[in-house]
């Protein structure tokens, strides 16, 4: 019996709430049109979240509070910033840049030129198909490629320097004599005050 009467009495507080809640909003709504503030409440079970009437209005009440901000959307990176590393993909036992590469070439020096110029270092790749010594030399010419790209896009040649690893930093492993395509590429690597420095 006690425990009807008390779970009886619980119910009471919440439906006059309700009821008080539904017949003051309305009111209290119409003085905050426009005002932009959102309001939560610290009833059980709602909050701290902002509550609403049926036709969309804040729940205000005694005891209402405005909403604190809430978190700001991560910025995103502006368009242009110089990356710490673009990749530029070549065909099989190739070392002509493609339109693809192009403008991937073509986004690294704008980015770069924007920031102020910077130093950059070109790596050429092969997979492991051929020979160690083949790949080596079309490593080279991969990365010779990429930098007259750059050179002719506005980056002084002085400001680019080349290197190739042949096979022996493949981005996929393979076994010897696999043709894969992301081990064909080139690492075009900003450098120097205004660019990433790893």
């Amino acid at each position: 019996m006690k425990t009807f009467v008390r779970a009886g009495l619980a119910l009471v507080p919440a439906a006059v709430l309700a009821i008080g809640l539904a017949g003051t909003a309305n009111a209290q709504d119409a003085a905050l049109v426009g005002t932009g503030v959102k309001w939560c409440n610290p009833v059980i079970g709602w909050g701290p979240s902002d509550a609403r009437t049926a036709s969309g209005g804040y729940v205000i009440h005694q005891g209402s509070y405005p909403c604190p901000p809430e978190a700001a959307a991560p910025a995103v990176a502006p368009a242009g910033q110089v990356q710490n590393e673009y990749l530029v993909f070549f065909d099989w036992d190739k070392s002509v840049v493609t339109p693809a590469a192009d403008r991937v070439i073509g986004d690294a020096v704008a980015a770069i030129s924007k920031s102020g110029g910077a130093r950059i270092h070109v790596v050429g790749h092969t997979d492991s198909s051929g020979s160690p010594a083949y790949n080596q030399k079309l490593s080279n010419r991969r990365a010779d490629a990429v930098k007259r790209a750059l050179v002719a896009k506005g980056i002084p040649a002085a400001n680019v320097t080349t290197e190739g690893k042949g096979e022996g930093q493949l981005l996929v492993q393979t076994g010897p004599n696999v043709r894969e395509p992301s081990n064909r590429r080139a690492q075009i690597l900003p450098r120097g005050v205004n660019a990433p420095s790893s």
